[in-house]
């Protein structure tokens, strides 16, 4: 598929799949569009998933300049690429920093939005966050990317798949970066995290409307559940789902695929139907 220019300055690299209202789907840092391959399969029957790499990873655009990407840039590129595919309004689901582009993307542009999943989400930053990313930060800035990877798993993966599953584990470490034609960047992994420290959403989230499910998982040591209880909080009417478990990390999406995809796609088909793409 296609690698558009966007308003916004950046080129982005999409991909779309199946056929029905739009679903925009947002990955976390340092991901790209295909780690969203369980959830394609599981909405493509009646939504058309369309999928992207953020700036700062995959085949898109990375920028060197770390100002160059926060949490509010990295959604007026989600908006713009909508604008390009002529989408005037999609559901829209962000995992961890693509949870957060998504609470930006509800706050500044609430007509594009028909209904938003965060997973794994946050409101702010505060300080127990900042040096969570600090400890990602720092092998990067030494130039060692594979440090970077091992030491992003103990915070993303659950005990029980570190531990029983360790040919998993390090196969999708090695699609991650040694055996992806794609791999990020450091100065991009640099960027989104950046973006991930200086995110601070909290006095805005209220004037969120759209209907929103919250998901967060009980082993999800990265971005635990009192975050996402906070931003349910702070967003009237919406749902929060704790996944519960030996999966339930913030891998819930790929460790627990089948319970993620059945409480997720039940969210979808219980909106009001919006008009799919011409």
């Amino acid at each position: 598929m296609p690698k558009v220019d966007l308003s916004t300055g950046v080129s982005i690299h999409y991909e779309t799949a199946g056929t029905g209202p739009p679903v925009l789907m947002i990955i976390g840092t340092g991901g790209d569009h295909t780690f969203w391959a369980g959830q394609v399969g599981a909405y493509g029957d009646a939504y058309e998933v369309i999928t992207f790499d953020n700036r700062g990873a995959g085949q898109s655009d990375s920028p060197t300049d770390r100002e160059s990407y926060s949490m509010r840039i990295l959604s007026e590129d989600a908006a713009a690429l909508l604008d390009t595919l002529e989408v005037d309004r999609a559901h829209v689901a962000g995992l961890s920093l693509g949870a957060t582009v998504a609470q930006e993307l509800a706050i500044n542009h609430p007509d594009r939005v028909a209904s938003l999943q965060l997973h794994c989400a946050w409101a702010r930053s505060d300080a127990w966050l900042q040096r969570l990313f600090e400890t990602l930060v720092y092998p990067l800035e030494h130039g060692d990317v594979d440090a970077f990877v091992h030491a992003d798993f103990v915070w993303v993966a659950s005990p029980g798949f570190l531990e029983e599953k360790p040919d998993e584990v390090e196969a999708i470490e090695r699609a991650y970066i040694a055996e992806n034609p794609h791999p990020p960047t450091i100065h991009g992994l640099l960027g989104q995290l950046h973006a991930d420290m200086t995110h601070d959403a909290i006095d805005r989230l209220g004037t969120i409307d759209a209907p929103t499910l919250i998901t967060t998982g009980e082993l999800d040591w990265m971005i635990p559940v009192r975050y996402g209880r906070e931003v349910q909080s702070r967003i009237a009417g919406s749902h929060l789902h704790v996944f519960e478990g030996p999966g339930s990390s913030h891998l819930a999406f790929i460790e627990m695929a089948d319970e993620f995809n059945t409480v997720t796609r039940a969210f979808l088909d219980d909106q009001p139907a919006i008009p799919p793409r011409t």
